[in-house]
């Protein structure tokens, strides 16, 4: 369990046992009990999870085959309100140059540089989290996209004499609505 996982049931067990009332961390449907100790308590970690889902734990390691911890809806990337499906990709290049182009710049130089500890799924999960509209994040190459009206915007980086170069161009242009 990574560090970042730990955190976030650090975070939900304080706040179960605090009394607030909230989505069952494993399913992430509304369908725990008021009374936070009437749920069930999960085989795999230290919370409270609804009795659906307690059931389905007990099931699962009867048959030796739990659900990974990862599998589950608190470790799903909180994505930002919004997107770009309703403006064109240049409308969108404008506004992620503006909010996100630094960030990404430095997430790409990190992992180039090989600073970070974090393997790239955990990275991909941050810049999900960080970046409104991302669609995906890929690793070799490096490069971002967002679904946007005329298609998908793909931005493309690159190291080149210690700055980092920053492609972006629209692909798969839809056919106009009649």
């Amino acid at each position: 369990m990574n560090e970042r996982m730990q955190r976030i049931l650090a975070d939900l067990k304080a706040r179960q046992e605090a009394g607030e009332h909230m989505a069952c961390p494993r399913c992430g449907c509304d369908t725990m009990k008021p009374e936070i100790y009437t749920n069930a308590l999960s085989r795999q970690a230290d919370i409270m999870v609804c009795d659906d889902c307690g059931m389905s734990e007990a099931k699962l390691a009867f048959m030796g085959n739990p659900m990974p911890l990862t599998q589950w809806a608190c470790f799903k990337p909180r994505r930002p309100d919004g997107d770009f499906k309703a403006v064109t990709g240049e409308e969108a290049w404008a506004e992620i140059q503006e909010t996100q182009l630094d960030y990404l710049k430095d997430v790409f130089t990190a992992w180039i540089s090989g600073d970070t500890q974090d393997d790239f799924a955990e990275k991909r999960i941050d810049v999900k989290e960080h970046c409104k509209g991302l669609k995906e994040i890929w690793e070799q190459p490096f490069m971002v996209t967002y679904a946007v009206r005329d298609g998908e915007l793909v931005l493309r980086f690159r190291m080149n004499n210690g700055e980092v170069e920053v492609a972006h161009d629209v692909t798969g242009k839809q056919e106009d609505e009649a």
